[in-house]
């Protein structure tokens, strides 16, 4: 009885991870579908967020952390690649899927704070918002 509670309590968990992370074509699509749009909108509210073309940056006060969309032409397929910049010229590549819809489902969060919190017109707040990034 305990082996078969230990077996299904592993597969719900192994079912549950799969959930919350996305292959890298619905990223992509997120990307694209979601996160740009929302940060072009944030864009037009504050001048700490710029969105052009495959570039999301987002201006803090200790320095601008950028995520990276590009086409990988090394592949026959439509894949993308993302990367991690940073203001002290670091380039991370997320080369691993979990870290890169961690990336991409961190930005969206701290964009969607900050389009939430210009509904108040509270500059301060969402200073402090886009700085926890």
């Amino acid at each position: 009885m305990k082996k078969l509670f230990l077996l299904l309590f592993v597969l719900s968990a192994g079912v549950s991870m799969q959930a919350q992370q996305n292959d890298w074509t619905e990223l992509a699509k997120i990307y694209d579908e979601e996160l740009y749009p929302l940060a072009k909108d944030v864009a037009e509210i504050t001048d700490k967020v710029i969105a052009n073309k495959s570039v999301i940056s987002i201006v803090k006060s200790t320095g601008t952390t950028s995520i990276v969309k590009e086409r990988a032409n090394d592949v026959p397929v439509e894949f993308y690649n993302y990367k991690l910049l940073t203001s002290a010229g670091r380039e991370i590549k997320l080369t691993d899927q979990l870290m890169a819809n961690k990336v991409v489902n961190k930005f969206f969060e701290v964009l969607r704070r900050v389009k939430e919190s210009s509904k108040k017109d509270n500059k301060a707040e969402i200073e402090a918002i886009l700085d926890s990034l």
